[in-house]
């Protein structure tokens, strides 16, 4: 019996959002696909490519929702609206947003020329951050956010939009998703109102 690329990746995200990373073995993927171990390696190399293969579809996927906010006509409507993809994003696929923004993924070669290759191959969280300053310097030259470091006020508003997602999937507000999209845009609107000039 063969399995999926899909579902094999499928199995592998499930166990990794029950335990980790240490969770993801070939051994327990396969059982949970009901297939041997070796079967695995027709489709990806070893572990550690299976776990960045499931991290890396949560990007995409990501990257996608983001990508939306790309039709707005202005500056501020592009941030506005990545913002509301961000949510968007957290509400669609909470496992999977809990898998790529609230879990430890495996580190491997952490030296800067490993992590730039592997920014090159696949998308990272570096490439949607990257994205978020882009509408942030794209703010900053319409006149619609006070000039800042770019980099530094996108992080201001990840942490924001994050933390705040982040409450929410683990139920420590507890408010039903109708009433916690607008706490979430109500806050953002208040950040947002304050990098104004």
């Amino acid at each position: 019996m063969s399995a999926s690329p899909q579902s094999i990746l499928a199995a592998a995200r499930e166990l990794f959002l029950e335990g980790g990373a240490e969770r993801v073995t070939m051994r327990n993927v396969a059982e949970r696909v009901g297939v041997t171990a070796t079967a695995l390696y027709r489709h990806y190399e070893n572990r550690e490519d299976l776990l960045r293969a499931v991290v890396s579809t949560g990007f995409e996927q990501f990257a996608s929702y983001l990508s939306r906010s790309l039709r707005g006509k202005t500056a501020s409507e592009r941030l506005r609206l990545s913002g509301e993809a961000y949510l968007d994003f957290a509400l669609d696929q909470p496992q999977m947003y809990r898998t790529i923004f609230m879990s430890v993924h495996p580190t491997g070669d952490c030296s800067p020329a490993q992590v730039r290759a592997q920014e090159q191959a696949e998308p990272t969280w570096s490439s949607t951050f990257t994205f978020l300053v882009d509408r942030v310097r794209d703010c900053m030259e319409e006149g619609s956010l006070k000039k800042a470091p770019a980099r530094e006020t996108g992080l201001l508003l990840w942490v924001a939009v994050h933390g705040l997602v982040s409450l929410h999937l683990v139920n420590a507000l507890g408010e039903p998703d109708a009433t916690f999209r607008r706490t979430y845009h109500a806050t953002l609107a208040r950040i947002v109102a304050g990098l104004s000039p």
